[in-house]
């Protein structure tokens, strides 16, 4: 299958949907499963290939609009592939628990966000990265707001001037970057860039950095985002954390490396990174919503990504993705459990934590918890090992204690919570859980653990994805057309 079809397949699926919704909520339910099951197991077999791969339109690049996946886009093809295929089946209990009458616009705009980062990772056009970024923003703020309460409203507003500000920076990046080059060709671009004026190269630079940074969240740029996941549903909450801002993260370091900006900024970025993390996870002790926990949570989690991505260490990129790839797991089988917590008790206090009874959700949560703190033996754990050994190789000492003393401010609030899941209060309430959502928090937590165990699975894809990033040669004669 063309890479081309990552994008023209949902996009199609959402046009299509008034007519699925139609002929029943069966077809509509079971031809999104469908879809996304056709995406992963494509996405399966480009990982199968040597790459990079490329699908061009009518026309050879750099002239014409192409994909390119290279061996750092796969892995995020697979994740986010996997993740929307995962989400598919989740919406069939939650559509049949919730009986909305806005089921049909919620597809609509879930196929457009997986097709939107997938465009995001596979585009070797700057101007098509732009156009992929508002298919997502879009798709972003109707999800934030589709419960159409107070709360969600408001996150959507907010969303959508947040965004909005953030396209200004990108699109005048974008301008200054063709009126120089003439071209929107990354290939081009990263050849010439250098080429420019330095104190406009510098413009753009910063006006890029504002543009995906404030959508990577990255401090001080994130002010908005706990209230975004406090209005979201926890299963858009989910989609944001394991594939918007992973998205927004790829597209940040794919440019950074492509330009070589590495080379001027990356002390900058990484003291950026460093503040988001300490701050994130200090401000997450005192929630009391535990949506608004979470994205603090994750808001931290994204600033070590952000600080070991900008190592320019293959090391400790390697670990970064590994790390990433069992972030977005961890977190997916969070949010969809806190679903299943929010829809039992009808509130989002820390409270509910510790007013369950349900082994099995226990258990998930545990694992989810302890993995992204990275205690063995769960995939976190190996992530944030890799991450550190990087470090220490290439003797960033300090670097290594900064991680250690915040990710001890972050365990305060997680063991916090381990206790209340475990606690044996005589008031917990029974819980039980739909056969769908066995199928999907276990496949959550068994890779969690598989990777955990058998890191070598996943660290294979990771070495030569940090390599890719890093040496990004390969990926610039294919998007010039060069031997193709």
């Amino acid at each position: 299958m063309s890479l081309g079809y990552y994008f023209l397949l949902p996009v199609l699926f959402s046009f299509l949907t008034p007519y699925f919704k139609k002929m029943g909520v069966i077809t509509l339910r079971g031809s999104s499963i469908l879809l996304n099951l056709v995406l992963f197991l494509q996405a399966l077999k480009y990982a199968t290939l040597d790459l990079p791969q490329i699908a061009e339109f009518s026309i050879a690049p750099p002239l014409g609009i192409a994909f390119i996946v290279d061996n750092y886009s796969v892995v995020f093809l697979l994740l986010f592939t996997f993740i929307s295929l995962l989400m598919s089946f989740y919406l069939l209990w939650y559509f049949a628990n919730q009986k909305s009458q806005n089921e049909s616009r919620f597809y609509i705009f879930f196929n457009m966000l997986t097709a939107g980062t997938i465009g995001l990772i596979l585009s070797c056009d700057i101007f098509n990265v732009y156009i992929f970024f508002e298919i997502v923003g879009i798709s972003s703020y109707a999800l934030s707001a589709f419960k159409k309460d107070k709360l969600a409203l408001e996150a959507g507003i907010k969303y959508l001037i947040v965004g909005s500000i953030a396209s200004l920076f990108i699109v005048f990046a974008i301008m200054i970057i063709y009126l120089q080059l003439g071209t929107v060709n990354l290939g081009q671009i990263a050849q010439r860039f250098h080429q420019m004026d330095p104190r406009i190269a510098a413009l753009s630079a910063l006006m890029l950095f504002i543009g995906f940074g404030t959508k990577a969240e990255l401090f001080p740029m994130n002010f908005w985002v706990p209230d975004i996941y406090q209005g979201s549903t926890s299963q858009v909450a989910a989609l944001f954390s394991s594939m918007v801002s992973k998205a927004y993260l790829f597209v940040f370091f794919h440019l950074f490396y492509l330009l070589k900006l590495d080379t001027r900024y990356s002390s900058f970025i990484m003291i950026v990174a460093g503040v988001t993390f300490l701050v994130a996870e200090f401000t997450a002790l005192n929630q009391k919503d535990i949506k608004r926990l979470f994205a603090y949570s994750t808001l931290g989690q994204l600033g070590l990504l952000f600080l070991a991505f900008s190592s320019g260490s293959a090391g400790v990129i390697s670990g970064a993705i590994f790390y990433l790839v069992s972030h977005s797991l961890g977190k997916t089988a969070i949010f969809l459990s806190l679903g299943i917590l929010i829809d039992r008790f009808k509130e989002t206090s820390i409270s509910i934590m510790g007013r369950f009874k349900s082994p099995f959700l226990a258990f998930v949560l545990i694992v989810s918890f302890l993995s992204i703190l990275g205690i063995p033996p769960f995939s976190g754990f190996v992530g944030k090992i890799l991450i550190l050994k990087g470090f220490a190789v290439i003797h960033e000492y300090k670097t290594v204690a900064f991680i250690l003393f915040v990710s001890i401010i972050e365990a305060i609030y997680f063991f916090r919570l381990i206790f209340a899941v475990t606690s044996t209060k005589a008031t917990k309430e029974s819980l039980s859980i739909a056969p769908i959502n066995y199928l999907v928090l276990g496949i959550l937590v068994f890779l969690i653990v598989l990777f955990g165990v058998y890191p070598s699975i996943l660290t294979h894809f990771s070495d030569l994805a940090a390599r890719s990033l890093l040496h990004p040669q390969n990926y610039i004669n294919f998007a010039l057309g060069v031997g193709l």
